[in-house]
């Protein structure tokens, strides 16, 4: 009778101990997911802080203009590109989108078109006339796919001939 009362308790201590370290291992891996959401959460949060940075500069530099029709990028630009330039030179690591649209006037494919050669001339002016490594931009179109404002009034339309700025990755 000893022997076996001992076998039950040494297999109640065996199973007690499978159990704790099954609960130890959940408890680790719980931890480590938490780990991650804490660190994408603190990484998206960087990310949008700078990328707030970047829109915030056409609002006290001014927007990044474009004559009318053209990808031309209008000179009295240059004080936001200077700033755009300047606030990558501080994130080095940081990769930016610059994202083009335009109004809803015209055919919907000539919109998309223009709005990406639009903003491929951000990305060339950012690269040849302010130093900006090439390898942290890249340029997406939207159209008019993606409206600010009301595109019924000239003021709306003017709002949604844009270009807008996003960090996209560290």
């Amino acid at each position: 009778m000893k022997k076996s009362a001992i076998a039950v308790v040494a297999l109640a201590s065996l199973l007690s101990a499978a159990v704790a370290s099954a609960e130890f291992g959940a408890l680790k891996s719980l931890g480590k997911e938490a780990g991650k959401a804490v660190t994408t959460g603190a990484k998206e949060n960087l990310l949008g802080a700078i990328t707030k940075k970047l829109k915030r500069v056409q609002n006290e530099k001014g927007p990044i203009k474009f004559k009318t029709g053209k990808a031309e990028i209008d000179p009295s630009c240059d004080k936001s590109m200077t700033a755009i330039a300047a606030i990558m030179a501080d994130y080095p690591g940081f990769h930016v989108q610059v994202d083009g649209h335009t109004d809803n006037v015209g055919n919907p494919e000539a919109n998309k078109k223009l709005s990406q050669e639009r903003a491929d001339a951000v990305v060339k002016y950012l690269v040849g006339k302010k130093s900006v490594d090439a390898k942290r931009l890249s340029a997406k179109g939207f159209g008019d796919s993606q409206p600010i404002a009301d595109n019924k009034s000239k003021a709306g339309q003017a709002k949604n001939r844009r270009v807008d700025f996003t960090v996209t990755k560290m």
